[in-house]
């Protein structure tokens, strides 16, 4: 197990109401790390999709992509 440091959060009431419901009479703190765990994992898979498809992408085309959308931007100005 991980070390784990005790903190003080803020949540949303109906989170709160959430997580309490799911855990009964106990603390929320296991429920509330685990869906932390597992926002992490979703986050860094994402993370690696897109460094995957980045490694893959055409750089012209990529360079193409940019200049289409900067002169977006100028357009709007």
């Amino acid at each position: 197990m991980a070390a784990q440091e005790t903190i003080s959060v803020t949540l949303d009431r109906n989170l709160l109401d959430h997580a309490r419901r799911r855990v009964g009479t106990g603390p929320p703190s296991a429920y509330v790390n685990e869906a932390l765990t597992l926002e992490v994992r979703r986050e860094r898979h994402r993370r690696a999709l897109w460094n995957t498809k980045a490694a893959d992408a055409d750089p012209d085309r990529v360079a193409r992509m940019m200049a289409h959308v900067e002169s977006q931007g100028e357009r709007d100005r």
